[in-house]
């Protein structure tokens, strides 16, 4: 069990049962729509084409919380982009924003398998592009959550591409990292291409690279994500053998992104008795920190979760395939406890700790915010900012953090609110509503007596 770094504070009393009444919590199954997380689908757009987002909302998901835009500027291969492209972008990222969608957002030359055809021949066209991309994108950054991609290879997945070479994906990511800065998370395609830019190991931009795969379980390799060689045969800047590759996602992933594409395969393989289980593929996605999901890619994927049941007693019991993953991909917050301490040479301050597990399969990748809400002792009512105290991005998944909040002395119900910092939406723990009272996305936390 992990502690804030906040969370040692001195002249702390004991335990104050009679003045404090924890709530009771209880893990619900039911669906939680939480930003940066969850199930996706892709909106597709050509730069410099005729088009509009009139009737687009039609094509939106109610229960979404993230919009993949694949967004075509193959027009452009042999020229900058012009005012055209730059206003369409901005009516692409407005609309998104404006329904309160979180973007992935993949820039690319190719949407048929063809990038040799419609890539640029020179490198400096596609810097030219990054260069004038990159101010748009922080226009947009406290709704952008994934930039995908170099712009380069067949749907911009960076294979088959004149551009894969060291020195030029190197060089390419240098661009695009210093046009992001820290307004999105960068992902590339392979656990092999982070090595590349990082040859030397831990980098400070390396905590801004994650991985995007859009060939999850299809093949032990993933399709070709990863390789058939050992590490210790194959070089650093090489895709390993699944097993070393899995491995090092894993650890990679605790701390940046990832997510892509699952697809079904019928075949024999090492990874058939995991496709064959529920329970197997859930722990294979929660290795992996799988964060997003393409829900319409392969529906033979989709259908065959639907198809299988969580047989598990607790709160999922019941749930089919799909409703079980799509609950647990990303952060799934459930507050488990909590108790109450006073200063002991200061009666008007406390101690709020707050126990947090995340049964989720990743962490939270960005920065929140936290209020408590209570009344002070003449009854009127106070709102505290705590968010120095509670940053939910501490807590990893399968783990239990404990957040000590250290807060001036309130009374009567004390009401725990969260929301992501950028956009203002809500992060709705995964609990049953345990008091008529709370406001939407609040939970009761307790109850302090005068």
């Amino acid at each position: 069990m992990s502690e804030s770094k906040k969370s040692i504070i001195p002249r702390i009393g004991k335990l104050f049962d009679k003045d404090f009444i924890p709530a009771k919590f209880v893990e619900t199954g039911d669906e939680i729509i939480n930003p940066d997380r969850g199930w996706y689908q892709i909106h597709t757009f050509k730069l410099g084409d005729d088009f509009t987002m009139k009737d687009r909302e039609y094509t939106l998901n109610s229960t979404d919380t993230l919009a993949f835009l694949l967004i075509d500027i193959s027009k452009y291969r042999t020229m900058p982009l012009d005012e055209l492209a730059v206003s369409q972008l901005r009516m692409i990222f407005n609309f998104f924003r404006d329904y309160r969608l979180d973007m992935i957002v993949r820039v690319v030359y190719d949407t048929v398998g063809r990038c040799m055809e419609t890539e640029p021949d020179d490198e400096s066209v596609i810097t030219g592009h990054m260069n004038t991309l990159g101010p748009i994108l922080k226009e947009y950054s406290g709704e952008i959550y994934v930039y995908q991609g170099l712009l380069i290879g067949n749907w911009g997945e960076m294979h088959s591409s004149k551009f894969l070479s060291p020195n030029r994906l190197k060089r390419l990511a240098d661009v695009i990292l210093e046009e992001l800065k820290d307004t999105a998370y960068l992902a590339v395609r392979r656990p092999a291409y982070v090595r590349i830019l990082f040859p030397e190991g831990e980098d400070v931009r390396q905590c801004r690279v994650g991985l995007f795969d859009d060939a999850i379980l299809a093949s032990p390799t993933h399709m070709g994500t990863f390789g058939s060689q050992s590490k210790k045969l194959a070089r650093r800047e090489q895709s390993w053998q699944p097993d070393e590759e899995m491995e090092y996602v894993s650890e990679l992933c605790d701390r940046v992104p990832y997510g892509g594409e699952a697809l079904w395969s019928d075949e024999l393989d090492e990874l058939t008795t995991v496709r064959d289980s529920l329970n197997k593929i859930s722990d294979y996605m929660k290795n992996l920190h799988l964060s997003y999901l393409n829900r319409v890619h392969d529906m033979r994927f989709i259908d065959k979760l639907k198809t299988m049941v969580w047989a598990t007693k607790g709160p999922y019991f019941g749930l089919d395939g799909y409703e079980y993953i799509g609950r647990h991909l990303g952060y799934r917050l459930v507050i488990r406890k909590t108790e109450y301490k006073l200063l002991t040479d200061d009666p008007d301050n406390c101690v709020l700790s707050i126990y947090i597990e995340n049964v989720g399969y990743s962490r939270a990748f960005f920065k929140s915010c936290s209020e408590i809400r209570g009344k002070d002792k003449d009854g009127q009512e106070v709102k505290l900012d705590v968010s120095e105290w509670m940053q939910i991005n501490l807590v990893a998944s399968g783990e239990t953090h404990v957040f000590n909040v250290h807060m001036p002395k309130l009374y009567g119900p004390i009401y725990l609110y969260i929301y992501k910092e950028s956009t203002k939406r809500a992060v709705y723990p995964a609990n049953v509503r345990n008091d008529d009272n709370c406001r939407d996305g609040e939970l009761l936390l307790g109850e302090i007596r005068k």
